[in-house]
């Protein structure tokens, strides 16, 4: 609140200050400054900056800025989007992927990562990353392949001892 406060008298005293000296007139200028604002004239007859006349801003030029700007804006997108980050020197190529990623709360997911052709399930937590299990190529898309897989690793219909779960998990997860 205090630094709110101060931040606001600062601006007022501010836009005060630059109000009041809008207000009041320059002071005329010593004879040494108007000897410095006096043009340069040299011996080989070009002009120098004071006596060049400058011309005024122009709205067609800057809007043809405008244009050229956009344009080599728009062509390196058509570019990129064209040949792609992988074709472009050091931009890498495509052959890491996360398929597909499933949040199970608490900063831990689940993630299928396809790299060159393979495909792998593995988990993250904050403690890092496990492999949970290398995934057959056939098993890709399809709906209920999730539900297979389980089934294959763990018999549903029947109950699982604690201990044999905890053997499976870590038989599926730091054992490959």
């Amino acid at each position: 609140m205090l630094r709110r406060m101060v931040l606001s008298l600062g601006l007022l005293v501010g836009l005060g200050l630059g109000a009041q000296s809008a207000d009041r007139p320059a002071p005329p200028p010593t004879a040494s400054e108007k000897e410095l604002q006096a043009p340069l004239t040299l011996e080989d007859g070009k002009p120098t900056l004071g006596q060049a006349p400058e011309a005024p801003p122009s709205g067609l030029r800057a809007f043809g800025s405008l244009v050229l700007v956009l344009g080599l804006a728009g062509a390196g997108l058509w570019a990129l989007k064209k040949y792609g980050r992988g074709r472009i020197p050091g931009g890498g190529g495509r052959k890491l992927h996360v398929e597909e990623t499933l949040a199970l709360g608490d900063r831990r997911f689940v993630s299928i990562l396809e790299v060159e052709g393979e495909r792998f399930l593995l988990a993250l937590t904050p403690q890092g990353i496990q492999l949970i299990s290398r995934l057959d190529p056939g098993d890709q898309g399809g709906a209920g392949t999730f539900d297979e897989a389980l089934s294959r690793q763990v018999d549903l219909g029947r109950p699982v001892p604690v201990k044999e779960m905890e053997a499976l998990l870590k038989q599926g997860g730091g054992g490959q």
